[in-house]
């Protein structure tokens, strides 16, 4: 911070919920009048107790300053440790966890064609192995891309088998680095894996994940 206040042209752009002014009072930090400022640059969701009317969606807080003699971005997400990271994606509450723990079941994203070899459009996959010594079905289930896009999915994996999941539009698998997540009938995150460019550079070569 020190940096980027000496810096010339530094720039500190606050995410976050304004208050005030407060006519008669002053900051209770610098004294300047009236008292105004920007709070809750924080997550803005999962809150249960008397900060549930605080959740939603699309209204995180966060603080991003840009550092201009290298033209850095440094960005900073917090969250309290009471907050949910599983909420709903319309009211932005917590999502009352499942009797049974996700970990439970061994669905995991084992492998992942992400530039098979021609032009667009591509038909990339993703493969899932179900690891538990019982059937999962995937009714409900969904894939979901680095830009938030969710592919359904449907059927049933056997105990010990693998299913090559044909990716779909809105869905795609980037060339230039990407996630994919695993989510449950209950919006839950499953599993979730991660490549890089140099990967995804080897066209026609499946990704493995370890």
């Amino acid at each position: 911070m020190r940096r980027l206040i000496d810096a010339d042209g530094g720039r500190a752009y606050v995410f976050g919920q304004r208050w005030g002014p407060e006519r008669d009072t002053a900051d209770k930090i610098f004294g300047f009048r009236p008292g105004n400022g920007v709070h809750d640059v924080h997550m803005n969701q999962g809150n249960s107790g008397r900060f549930t009317s605080d959740n939603g969606v699309w209204q995180d807080g966060a603080l991003v300053l840009r550092v201009p003699e290298s033209d850095r971005w440094v960005a900073f997400f917090l969250a309290f440790q009471s907050q949910a990271w599983h909420t709903d994606d319309s009211t932005g509450h917590p999502i009352v966890e499942p009797a049974k723990p996700t970990r439970d079941i061994s669905v995991r994203i084992v492998a992942a064609l992400v530039n098979p070899v021609g032009g667009a459009p591509e038909r990339e996959t993703v493969t899932l192995l179900n690891a538990s010594p019982a059937s999962v079905r995937l009714d409900g289930w969904a894939l979901v891309d680095r830009f938030a896009h969710r592919q359904p999915l449907t059927g049933t994996i056997a105990p010990g088998a693998a299913l090559n999941v044909v990716v779909a539009l809105p869905v795609q698998l980037g060339n230039k680095g990407g996630t994919i997540t695993l989510l449950d009938s209950g919006g839950l995150k499953v599993d979730g894996v991660a490549y890089t460019a140099e990967q995804a550079g080897r066209e026609g070569w499946t990704i493995i994940f370890k």
